[in-house]
């Protein structure tokens, strides 16, 4: 999942070009992939970040959708934390009003760590309840595991998803926002 943020951070930031090594060093191993030791130099570059706003959902878009139903809210957490059950690390347990819930390790082959193939995220984003129709927004507790569902997403062609990065840190701080249980 630390791929998948620093994949999004890039893009949020202007540089498109990027890429997930799937499966990490072990899949890379694995296939053969030729691994250098040491330390490795490169020439300077420079690089000049054009944010991407449209990429991010702030805590006011998130309150006008839970109000007016505008967008697909995921939540990336385990269907545990989702329902609220079980130690958290938020200040109140639960979930966004009408969100749906598509948990990042599923789009995950947890023997190998490689996104499962886009087929199958696709049956997975649509049987959460994602819908082609609508905008999607995801978010999990900071912003970090809501990016495998973003990266899944774009896998299987959809590339105008959003993070909400406060994620329930920020929502469940604000004892006036409601959050549901169950």
């Amino acid at each position: 999942m630390w791929a998948t943020r620093l994949w999004w951070l890039l893009r949020y930031f202007g540089h498109d070009d990027t890429s997930v090594l799937d499966g990490g060093l072990a899949a890379w191993r694995a296939a053969g992939g030729p691994v250098e030791p040491g330390q490795s130099t490169y020439p300077p570059a420079s690089f000049t970040a054009r944010p991407r706003p449209e990429l991010l959902a702030r805590l006011a878009d998130i309150r006008e959708i839970t109000e007016n139903g505008s967008a697909c809210l995921v939540n990336a957490l385990s269907p545990e934390a989702f329902r609220g059950q079980g130690p958290g690390a938020y200040s109140r347990p639960g979930r966004i009003p009408g969100s749906i819930n598509v948990p990042w390790h599923g789009l995950v082959d947890p023997a190998t760590n490689r996104f499962r193939p886009p087929a199958e995220l696709a049956a997975a984003l649509d049987s959460g309840g994602i819908r082609a129709d609508q905008p999607v927004i995801a978010y999990c507790g900071g912003g970090i595991s809501a990016t495998v569902d973003l990266f899944a997403l774009w896998l299987t062609g959809r590339d105008d998803a959003r993070l909400y990065d406060g994620s329930l840190t920020e929502w469940s701080a604000h004892p006036d926002l409601p959050l549901v249980t169950g």
